[in-house]
């Protein structure tokens, strides 16, 4: 997790196994008046953490799509990026040399769009930026999972940011006119019967993006097992955005 400025020590015994539910998505602002929920809601899955991807092993760059993350396959879509944080405004291509594909990013420590008056003990500095596009959509590699959770970073400073589960426009949650930098924990949990294939953010700006990080989901561990994390994944999300 990137440089929180809380860390949490969350410890789970299992007692039998984990609830069913109805698919879900439950969402809060990273701030300390909502840690309690979000650890609750964590708490609430009955298992360990287990981080799919984190980004910082994925080399820094610019993506139409991405495989083999440890989430899934990440893809870009829909209008180009033409804000700040889009790919020919940060590689500087003007006229006939601008491309007119849509291209997300990988970014790593920068400080021009890495917020850096946080703890930095953690080394770890790297995330997912959308780029300004229009449509970025995750397909996931394990559909046998039955939660998901992950942080997103500065959606809709001024316009709107959709995430659709599934492709289903009835199964989605907005983000609009968000201040600016502000993190958001998303928790997906749905019950065994169901199946998480994908998910998609949709904005209606090509100049208002967002950033995306530890992808994480809650298992069960073996019978009579105890796991301490001390690794502070719950707290205040450390990605941080180019401001615009």
């Amino acid at each position: 997790m990137k440089k929180l400025m809380l860390f949490l020590c969350i410890c789970f015994f299992v007692v039998g196994g984990t609830p069913a539910f109805a698919m879900t998505i439950d969402v809060w602002e990273v701030k300390n008046e909502n840690i309690s929920m979000i650890n609750g809601w964590i708490g609430d899955q009955h298992g360990s953490v287990h981080v799919l991807e984190d980004f910082e092993d994925i080399d820094a760059g610019w993506y139409t799509e991405k495989r083999d993350t440890g989430v899934g396959t990440f893809t870009a879509g829909g209008e180009i990026g033409k804000g700040a944080s889009s790919y020919n405004i940060q590689n500087n291509l003007k006229g006939s040399h601008k491309s007119d594909e849509a291209y997300f990013s990988i970014q790593d420590r920068d400080s021009d769009w890495y917020r850096n008056n946080m703890t930095t003990s953690e080394g770890a500095s790297q995330w997912l930026d959308s780029g300004d596009i229009t449509l970025l959509t995750l397909t996931l590699t394990d559909t046998s999972l039955t939660n998901l959770f992950f942080y997103i970073q500065d959606p809709a400073d001024y316009n709107t940011t959709t995430m659709f589960v599934n492709n289903d426009a009835n199964n989605n949650y907005k983000f609009s006119h968000q201040a600016n930098k502000t993190s958001f924990f998303v928790g997906i949990s749905w019950a065994d019967d169901e199946v998480l294939s994908t998910l998609s953010w949709a904005t209606t700006s090509q100049s208002d993006g967002f950033g995306l990080d530890d992808f994480s989901t809650i298992q069960n561990p073996e019978p009579a097992t105890m796991l301490l994390f001390g690794f502070g994944l719950i707290g205040i999300a450390g990605i941080t955005r180019r401001m615009i």
